[in-house]
C-alpha cells in the first residue's frame, strides 16, 4: 500500500488524466504507469511509442484497443490546452 502523499498524488493525477474525454480509469492508470501526471504532460506525446512501452512492462496485459484510445486522449489533450 502507497503512503497517504504518494496516494493522494496518484488520485490527484487519475482525477486530473479523467477529465479528458475518453479517458476513463481503463486508460487512465496506464497513463499514470508510464509517468504522466497531467493533461499537460500528455500533449504531443506519441500514442504509438506509449503503447509499444506499455507493452513491455514486464506482467502487464495491454488490450490492442488501448492504442485507439491513446490516440485519441492525445488529440483530446492538445485541444483541451
Amino acid at each position: 500500500m502507497l503512503p497517504t502523499m504518494e496516494q493522494d498524488e496518484r488520485e490527484s493525477a487519475l482525477k486530473e488524466l479523467r477529465t479528458i474525454p475518453i479517458v476513463g480509469e481503463k486508460v487512465a492508470e496506464p497513463l499514470y504507469m508510464l509517468g504522466i501526471r497531467s493533461v499537460k504532460e500528455l500533449i504531443g506525446r506519441s500514442p504509438e511509442d506509449m503503447y509499444g512501452e506499455l507493452r513491455t512492462m514486464k506482467g502487464y496485459y495491454v488490450e490492442p484497443c488501448i492504442l485507439n484510445q491513446l490516440k485519441v486522449a492525445v488529440s483530446m489533450a492538445a485541444k483541451m490546452k
